[in-house]
């Protein structure tokens, strides 16, 4: 556990991984049902079909988010969790709170995002 976390902190934290955990749980079994093929007779094949890619996709979002949460929760039972898998900063609890799966700190993440484009570098 991060030095920086107070017992309080560390349990609110892991309560919000499982709370969070076991919706993420309930939406992909919702998503596994939706995924069942349509009937023949099911008017708009169409609009089924590209609801079934849109639960798989969404499925397979959580699946990774699920990972994440898990991975947590070990870093939690392991004395690990709170540390930047990058720097190996603490991450402020503000951080953890807002993203409780978070394994980087806010610099790291965000040289990360530049580097893989997902942000646009300022001039």
């Amino acid at each position: 556990m991060s030095q920086k976390l107070s017992p309080a902190q560390f349990d609110e934290l892991k309560s919000l991984l499982l709370t969070r955990r076991s919706e993420l749980q309930q939406e992909m079994q919702q998503n596994r049902e939706n995924l069942a093929p349509p009937s023949a007779d099911e008017g708009g094949m169409v609009q089924r079909n590209v609801a079934r890619e849109v639960d798989q996709a969404l499925t397979d979002i959580d699946a990774a988010d699920l990972a994440r949460i898990d991975r947590a929760l070990k870093a939690m039972a392991d004395g690990s969790y709170g540390i930047c898998g990058e720097c190996g900063c603490d991450i402020p609890f503000e951080r953890l709170k807002i993203e409780p799966q978070t394994e980087h700190c806010v610099t790291c993440k965000g040289r990360w995002e530049q580097a893989s484009g997902q942000i646009k570098a300022r001039p």
